[in-house]
């Protein structure tokens, strides 16, 4: 019988890691781009270690460590994101001069950093796990030193995140000198016999909220994100915007449903205002946009203000639908990144105006492209619209109706920007009518990530099924 240990996928990730960095001390030059179809090979055996031995879940190191079945989903999740993202790199290596083993190790680095998060039972383990996440995407973001943009999304990634981390440690000593304990399960324990709510906790709470509304895009913790998503490498943009993101729910999945959810009553009036604030401004101001990656940063930020309704129905099903919108965007948003990676490799911009046309010089990037935006807006019968709808009926039996309904509205109004796209791409005629070629990396992505949409979408009850098992714990 092989040996079982609670930390089995992160132990493997590691011997993964030095495998790889191994490959990139000795390996020539020209074999260094491998090393993603080796990532992507070693990411594989994540699946079965993660779903093993599901009746020893638990809480280990002393609470430290916690394997359950939210954890456990989690690390699916980041582990079938990275290979996508890793397939987006074959495409984009060719841009990087030199580093292309460095970058394909800092993106295993990120995703270990993801699978410690997603099991941090302790204040001190999240700020770990975060921060080898955030230091890996510092200089992901800069990859591409010559781009004066790279360089300038790196540094204000660098400046605001720091500043987001200080929030989050200053939080942290605030919960700690006011409950002598960084553990959530004691933490709970000790607010839940408290007979009064200490300014001292909600103060920290809100620093805590700070920092992490940082990592998910929440207005007003979202000034970063046009900037960054457009200056950075198009494959960091993508994991950005769904690895960093998804990390980031899961951690607010544990704090709002672990340690304050015997205050719900405080906090859920505050987060519904901030799901609904950054609803309608994520989708308002994308209508402007005349970048693809702007305009998909702007998107973002609506899809964190949709998931945010997840969190502030305080339920359940709010719950789940949280893990099933983030699955559903998985799939759609790496689909958009990879139209995107391809069009700007033949045209060598991110304007919307380089789409023009673009059903005529590649089909499949336009029908993919297509989807993936219909998706986006939540149309039927696509992943995203499942989605949409459990968030806004998980607000609706909260109580919270005006938020279901400003939820509706933006529906229509992300409906506008995004069918603009599509104009661009199946009515205006072509300025290059030059066929795009599309590599079978690229190909490969678009097919599993078109699959997964439908599949979310029309085939919803084992998806829903396996959401609402992913947090079952934490309302035990």
């Amino acid at each position: 019988m092989i040996p079982w240990h609670p930390m089995s996928v992160e132990l493997w990730l590691a011997v993964v890691i030095l495998i790889l960095f191994w490959h990139d001390l000795t390996a020539p030059a020209p074999e260094k781009p491998r090393m993603a179809v080796l990532a992507m090979i070693g990411l594989l055996p994540v699946f079965p270690l993660a779903l093993a031995h599901p009746e020893r879940s638990g809480a280990f190191f002393s609470g430290m460590y916690l394997l359950d079945p939210l954890a456990r989903a989690a690390k699916i999740f980041f582990a079938l994101t990275a290979i996508l993202v890793l397939l987006m790199t074959r495409e984009f290596a060719r841009h990087i001069a030199r580093g292309v083993g460095e970058f394909y190790l800092l993106i295993m680095t990120a995703t270990f950093g993801m699978m410690m998060l997603c099991s941090a039972g302790d204040f001190l383990m999240l700020f770990i796990a975060l921060e080898i996440i955030t230091l890996s995407f510092y200089v992901m973001t800069t990859y591409l030193r010559t781009d004066a943009k790279s360089v300038e999304a790196g540094m204000k990634y660098l400046i605001l995140g720091a500043l987001s981390t200080g929030f989050l440690l200053y939080g942290i000593s605030f919960i700690y000198g006011w409950t002598g304990s960084t553990n959530f399960a004691a933490l709970r324990e000790t607010i839940a016999q408290s007979p009064t709510l200490s300014p001292w906790l909600l103060f920290g709470f809100l620093l805590i909220f700070a920092g992490v509304g940082f990592k998910v895009a929440a207005v007003p913790f979202h000034w970063w994100v046009p900037d960054v998503y457009e200056g950075a490498p198009t494959p960091v943009t993508a994991f950005l915007s769904v690895g960093s993101k998804a990390a980031g729910f899961v951690v607010l999945l544990r704090l709002f449903h672990s340690i304050f959810e015997p205050v719900s009553g405080v906090w859920i009036g505050l987060l519904a205002a901030v799901a609904g604030v950054t609803i309608l401004y994520g989708n308002l101001v994308a209508m402007a946009q005349t970048n693809i990656k702007r305009l998909l940063a702007y998107s973002s930020i609506g899809h964190a203000g949709y998931l945010l309704i997840g969190i502030a129905a305080a339920s359940g099903l709010g719950a789940a639908a949280v893990n099933y919108y983030l699955a559903g965007y998985l799939f759609t948003n790496l689909a958009a990144f990879l139209v995107v990676i391809a069009v700007f490799n033949a045209t060598g911009s991110d304007e919307l105006t380089a789409y023009a046309g673009l059903s005529t010089r590649a089909p499949v990037l336009a029908a993919a492209m297509f989807i993936a935006l219909l998706s986006l807006a939540g149309v039927p019968p696509l992943a995203g619209f499942v989605g949409k709808f459990l968030l806004l009926m998980a607000a609706v039996h909260r109580g919270l109706l005006w938020l279901a309904i400003v939820g509706a509205v933006a529906v229509v109004i992300s409906l506008y920007y995004y069918l603009l796209v599509v104009k661009r791409m199946f009515v205006d005629p072509p300025a290059d009518p030059t066929p795009i070629p599309v590599s079978l990396s690229v190909r490969l992505g678009l097919y599993g990530c078109i699959a997964g949409m439908l599949l979310m979408g029309v085939w919803q009850q084992p998806f829903l099924a396996l959401a609402v098992a992913s947090v079952r714990s934490l309302f035990n």
